[in-house]
């Protein structure tokens, strides 16, 4: 079963990158092994990598023609910081909303399949995982969108944001 990984986090971040790159080229690129990779991008080790190999493992999700930079991302989230790209990119917010709507879909046939009789505990925890793999990408989506704003804007019920209407 697969792990559950938090959205902006350095977890998430390297499994990104070594979708991208393949486990065995990001390892190369921060001159690490494979499975030092593979604890990073474990939610449940506390290791990531450092400022440095970060920022390596960025420029070379980058020169991949990745979008963005998911360690810098993470760790900006974690600071409290928006990272935004100017002019916010369209084809990243198609890709977000292709993959939200393909995780969803996938939670969504679970869910039904569960719905029927005679479904099995493992059937349920599957469901579940689809549903939090649909919830992750749902807000990988909004913190893309959110790059659309004009800086000031705000959202309603963050600082300096707008009333709801």
């Amino acid at each position: 079963m697969t792990k559950q990984r938090q959205p902006l986090t350095f977890a998430d971040a390297v499994t990104r990158i070594a979708s991208l790159l393949s486990v065995a080229g990001a390892a190369r690129v921060v001159r690490r092994s494979e499975r030092c990779l593979r604890d990073w991008s474990d939610p449940g080790t506390l290791t990531c990598p450092s400022l440095e190999q970060g920022l390596a493992l960025d420029r070379a999700w980058r020169a991949a023609g990745g979008e963005g930079a998911p360690v810098l991302e993470a760790y900006a989230f974690m600071l409290g910081v928006q990272v935004r790209e100017e002019p916010a990119s369209c084809a990243a917010l198609g890709a977000d909303i292709a993959h939200a709507a393909r995780e969803c879909g996938e939670a969504i046939a679970t869910g039904i399949a569960i719905a029927q009789p005679g479904a099995r505990p493992a059937a349920v925890h599957q469901a579940l995982v689809e549903a939090e793999e649909a919830r992750g990408a749902i807000g990988l989506m909004i913190a893309r969108l959110k790059l659309f704003l004009p800086r000031g804007a705000g959202l309603p019920g963050e600082f300096g944001g707008g009333a709801a209407t």
